[in-house]
């Protein structure tokens, strides 16, 4: 995307997060120093996809709660 767009969706100085359900490597590039990646560091899981992205606790209850405890 053009720089101004990135600029306008990638707030700089703002904290921002990345959700990432493989491997997170490439993120920190776009959210900075204060921003934070959920992602998988180990070999993911099969099975119908709500089920793993629970299971490898992708859901708002532990998102909301990394963020607050890395950002705040």
């Amino acid at each position: 995307q053009p720089e101004e767009y990135r600029r306008s969706v990638l707030i700089p100085g703002k904290p921002k997060v990345a959700v990432e359900a493989a491997y997170p490597l490439g993120w920190q590039k776009w959210i900075g120093e204060r921003g934070a990646v959920i992602g998988l560091r180990r070999f993911g899981a099969s099975g119908p996809g709500k089920i793993a992205m629970e299971k490898l606790g992708f859901n708002v209850s532990n998102v909301v709660n990394y963020v607050n405890t890395a950002l705040c």
